[in-house]
């Protein structure tokens, strides 16, 4: 009785799977108005615009985390000298980070442009 429920269970679980990935695949077929053209400069725009909208928040999280923590650190080692030091030496990194982080930001949207100009 078990292995017969099994086995309708999983009669049903194949056809609503296979229904579902059906769907998935005739889905755009069924766009009203039909999909849009695009043209390299619109997708390379909207490639930067996604690029910057993940890149920097991410960036600038990353980058508060390492200065709280730094600033914890140097909080609570106010009196041990070489550890204090060490939480100290991390700030040029962290600068370095940011920096880096600000430069590839720059540097791509540069080489997405240029690509752009190229392929009109």
């Amino acid at each position: 009785m078990m292995q017969t429920l099994h086995k309708i269970a999983r009669k049903v679980r194949d056809f609503i799977l296979t229904l579902a990935a059906w769907g998935t695949v005739v889905a755009p077929a069924w766009a009203v108005g039909g999909i849009e053209e695009k043209t390299a400069e619109d997708v390379a725009s909207k490639v930067v615009g996604v690029i910057k909208d993940i890149l920097m928040p991410i960036g600038a999280m990353v980058i508060f985390a390492a200065v709280a923590w730094t600033a914890f650190k140097i909080i609570t080692t106010a009196n041990k000298p070489n550890e204090r030091a060490e939480a100290m030496a991390a700030i040029p990194y962290i600068l370095g980070g940011g920096l880096v982080l600000g430069g590839v930001m720059l540097i791509s949207g540069f080489i997405v442009g240029l690509m752009t100009k190229v392929g009109q």
